[in-house]
């Protein structure tokens, strides 16, 4: 259960009375286990390092609130308004963020093993080496995402918007981005298996580096393998070794024109020796 004091004291404060009263308490960890703050303005509340496992904050406001390494392991944040919240190293364990909007805020090094981010807005937001390890992302809007070094193994990302996403060093292993739309993504050193999947997802251009851009006339990808042929093996042969290929064909072609060239040569030959 939370404790009341914090819980009475956090309901009856602005969030600058609150932030100060935890300036002048540094050593006072704020224990709001269970709590119901659900719909509660805690806009710019610093919450860093509370515990608020298994609280209800279900469509509290969240706006630019501080719960970097907060202990959120369970709590529900369904249909919550977190834009620009900080969420860094905070352990938010099989949390629910069901329909959350989670706008420019910060996951960045936390643990999301298992959370729930179905239907959720999280447009340019932060998952820079986070772990989401069997997370849930389906139908959620994550445009503009960074998950550079995150951890992906085994998450639903099925019928999600990851137009612009940067994974450069995402592990996707067992992952499933079945009918997402993946436009824009970069995908620089991301690691993937033979059991990730790319079902009729759609993609018109990605970047295999920061600097390198590849297109394609096509839409959508009916299977795994056709996208995986677009996404990797077109960038298999670089600029340089498509010059070797070249010359290579270069000097076969002019090897058969002179193999032809000698033919013709001995037949004429042939037919004025037998005139």
């Amino acid at each position: 259960m939370a404790n009341q004091k914090h819980l009475q004291l956090l309901l009856s404060s602005s969030a600058t009375n609150w932030n100060n009263w935890r300036q002048e308490n540094p050593h006072i960890v704020i224990d709001l286990q269970n709590a119901n703050l659900s719909k509660c303005n805690l806009s710019q509340f610093n919450l860093k390092e509370a515990n608020l496992e298994k609280a209800d904050l279900s469509q509290a406001n969240l706006t630019k609130t501080n719960l970097s390494k907060a202990n959120l392991t369970k709590a529900n944040f369904t249909k919550v308004y977190g834009r620009d919240a900080n969420f860094s190293l905070a352990n938010l364990q099989d949390a629910n963020c069901f329909n959350a909007y989670f706008i420019q805020a910060d996951f960045s090094k936390s643990c999301l093993l298992g959370v729930n981010f179905q239907e959720a807005n999280c447009t340019e937001s932060f998952f820079i080496g986070s772990n989401l390890s069997y997370a849930n992302l389906s139908r959620g809007i994550f445009r503009g995402v960074s998950f550079v070094e995150a951890n992906l193994n085994e998450a639903n990302l099925r019928e999600i918007t990851l137009n612009e996403g940067d994974l450069t060093s995402a592990k996707a292993n067992n992952t499933d981005f079945s009918q997402g739309t993946l436009t824009g993504i970069i995908i620089e050193d991301w690691q993937i298996n033979d059991f990730t999947k790319f079902e009729q997802v759609i993609c018109n251009h990605l970047f295999v580096s920061s600097q390198e851009k590849i297109t394609t006339d096509f839409q959508c990808f009916p299977h795994t393998s056709s996208f995986l042929q677009f996404a990797l093996n077109k960038n298999s042969i670089n600029d340089v070794k498509l010059n070797e290929v070249i010359n290579i064909l270069e000097i076969k072609k002019m090897a058969i024109e002179e193999q032809i060239q000698q033919l013709i040569n001995n037949n004429t030959n042939q037919h004025l020796m037998a005139s």
